[in-house]
């Protein structure tokens, strides 16, 4: 009984750490999507919390023809996205080293330049994402994306991505 008690402590420890405890979170392909999600909704829960993850890199252009280098993944209507089609979630990335240039970041599958990245989010003063207007697939339809900067400290090139999901559902 008390080596159950001792492993179940153990499991909610390692749960409470990899979901968020008191000094981080750790996105992973299990919990990407619903993490990103709930920033959008309750961002004061991730104010000066150090936020981990692995991404690929993807150069936005808004319809003024500002540019901004992301850190996504692909998601099936993700949030801000209206049309019903696949999109992409993640942060507009602000680091003071070199961000590795995007490949194949509108083609389906993983071979992408992927990023491994810790940090921590900026937000204005009433937590607002940053709404970033974009051109649908079609060009011509306009759709607004809500992305968080995120002011990566470490940032480090990832050479094999196998292992990871470039597009995530949950």
């Amino acid at each position: 009984m008390k080596k159950a008690v001792v492993i179940l402590l153990v499991l909610l420890f390692l749960f409470a750490a990899a979901c968020g405890g008191q000094d981080g979170y750790v996105l992973t392909e299990d919990n990407f999507f619903l993490v990103m999600t709930n920033m959008i909704y309750y961002p004061q829960q991730y104010a000066d919390k150090e936020i981990t993850f692995d991404a690929f890199t993807y150069a936005l252009t808004d319809v003024e023809g500002r540019e901004y280098m992301c850190a996504v993944r692909k998601c099936s209507s993700g949030y801000g996205c209206n049309c019903g089609k696949d999109t992409v979630i993640g942060f507009i990335l602000d680091y003071d080293g070199e961000i590795p240039a995007p490949r194949n970041q509108s083609a389906d599958g993983a071979d992408k330049t992927w990023i491994h990245t810790t940090g921590k989010l900026v937000f204005t003063d009433d937590f607002a994402p940053t709404e970033i207007r974009i051109y649908a697939a079609d060009g011509s339809t306009v759709e607004t994306v809500s992305f968080y900067t995120f002011r990566a400290a470490e940032l480090t090139l990832i050479e094999n991505y196998s292992d990871l999901q470039w597009y995530v559902t949950k």
